[in-house]
């Protein structure tokens, strides 16, 4: 079994045989020149033969020194491979992800296809939930909150900011004259998302629109009140009525006519998109990578938010005259 030492001179050799040059071989290992020739003498003592022939300026591998580097060559380049798939083993294994039922619906899962022609070999778990996940006690390794703070304990980073914006289908913007128009919201009926975010009611991300473009005195303490805001949108989608929107989540719907904007006042939702994992999971190369994805894939979200936005104006402009 070869020892450290011959391994050594063995990492030594080949830098040598590279450069043919004991000095830009000391170069690039950081040692001395005499240290590297001192090193290359005592690996030909060990193997019993000579590595170089040593001319004046100038050096040359004898027939079994060529052997040697051919040899060191395949066996290097065999452990790159081997270190390249002991880095790459978590892509090959199954990745958990917990997040909430509207993210995962409306954001998530119209992009996983990109994922998978990044990481082929990733496998991944997603769990639809409300519920803050408990990282102690479940097998997983990232989730998504939509909360007004990060979660303390945890590595992780904001993902988005959200926006909040009444959107129905355009027949039921139509029917009931809602363009522009948002004294009509009395007349409409009003869908909700129980559980919008940690801790709120039936009725609150509404309120909370209401409050925030000055319009206190609408009643939106009425209506249909979902679980979950994709079906909220799904109602609105098929002209039932107007749900709250999430503007990361309904501006695909609305780019592709199946959603429009009645009344464009958008307010901050006061929520966050944040991804987190436990801090001794952060360094693992499957979650290294999620992280990376997901936030490339947020930056091109927020780009087309801003592009959908300009949109909206435009329409507004042309329904004006």
């Amino acid at each position: 079994m070869l020892n450290g030492a011959i391994l050594s001179s063995l990492h030594c050799f080949e830098c040598a045989a590279r450069h043919l040059s004991f000095t830009k071989a000391a170069q690039e290992l950081y040692l001395t020149q005499s240290a590297v020739s001192h090193r290359i003498k005592k690996l030909e003592e060990q193997l019993g033969f000579k590595l170089f022939l040593r001319f004046n300026r100038r050096l040359q591998l004898t027939e079994q020194g060529a052997g040697l580097l051919a040899e060191l060559g395949q066996s290097l380049g065999g452990l790159e491979i081997a270190i390249r798939d002991l880095r790459q083993q978590d892509f090959s294994s199954t990745l958990s992800v917990a997040v909430p039922h509207s993210f995962a619906r409306c954001w998530l899962a119209e992009r996983l296809g990109d994922l998978h022609s990044k990481y082929p070999r990733l496998t991944l778990q997603v769990r639809a939930r409300s519920r803050i996940t408990d990282f102690q006690h479940e097998s997983v390794d990232i989730a998504v909150y939509y909360s007004d703070e990060m979660p303390t304990g945890l590595h992780g980073m904001p993902l988005m900011d959200e926006s909040l914006v009444p959107v129905c289908s355009q027949e039921y913007a139509d029917s009931h004259d809602l363009w522009d128009n948002p004294e009509k919201f009395a007349e409409c009926l009003l869908l909700h998302d129980e559980t919008a975010w940690q801790g709120s009611g039936f009725y609150t991300e509404w309120q909370h629109w209401a409050r925030e473009v000055e319009m206190p005195n609408l009643d939106v303490s009425r209506g249909f009140v979902f679980n979950r805001a994709d079906l909220a949108y799904r109602a609105a989608m098929s002209g039932q009525g107007v749900a709250m929107g999430r503007w990361n989540m309904v501006a695909p719907q609305v780019e592709a006519g199946n959603l429009v904007v009645p009344i464009e006042r958008f307010a901050s939702a006061g929520q966050h998109y944040y991804m987190v994992c436990h801090p001794d999971r952060k360094e693992t190369p499957g979650v290294k990578a999620m992280f990376e994805w997901m936030q490339e894939q947020a930056e091109q979200r927020l780009s087309l938010n801003e592009a959908s936005k300009a949109k909206l104006k435009e329409l507004a402009h042309h329904r004006a005259f």
